[in-house]
């Protein structure tokens, strides 16, 4: 093979897993759901990625995963709760906040040009419909 194929490959495949990332038990914090989101992120488990995402955020999941180099200097903050209405759920959900920092590099070649790398203040809108169901994370955004 081709050094140049070997090099267009590494460009163009995704990237390979490092590790496996539990997901959490189903009483587990939003804290800890993005905790572990993040270090799915890092070890490009995006299985548990997507796991952690309800079925209409897993795209997302999956797009971050397979870009992402790596999350440096993370620093997970305390979720607060928000009326459901504010991010369009149902009156019945709960919705949680989970503000994060972290030092962000993008693969080469896979910046879209939305965020820069460096350090980054961003957020994760975390949803749950009953207090016996597990937080999963339903969109994020800046902080």
């Amino acid at each position: 093979m081709s050094a140049i194929a070997v090099g267009a490959g590494a460009l163009l495949l995704p990237p390979r897993q490092t590790g496996d990332v539990a997901v959490p038990p189903g009483d587990a914090t939003p804290e800890q759901v993005v905790a572990a989101y993040l270090d799915a992120l890092n070890a490009h488990d995006c299985d548990t990625a997507e796991a952690l995402t309800t079925a209409g955020a897993g795209d997302q999941a999956t797009s971050w995963c397979e870009d992402v180099a790596r999350l440096t200097d993370l620093d997970v903050g305390d979720h607060h709760l928000e009326p459901p209405e504010h991010s369009g759920r149902s009156a019945l959900d709960e919705v949680a906040n989970v503000p994060v920092t972290f030092d962000l590099s993008w693969r080469l070649l896979h910046d879209d040009g939305s965020m820069d790398e460096g350090a980054t203040t961003w957020s994760y809108l975390l949803v749950r419909d009953a207090d016996s169901s597990p937080w999963r994370i339903v969109d994020q955004g800046m902080g």
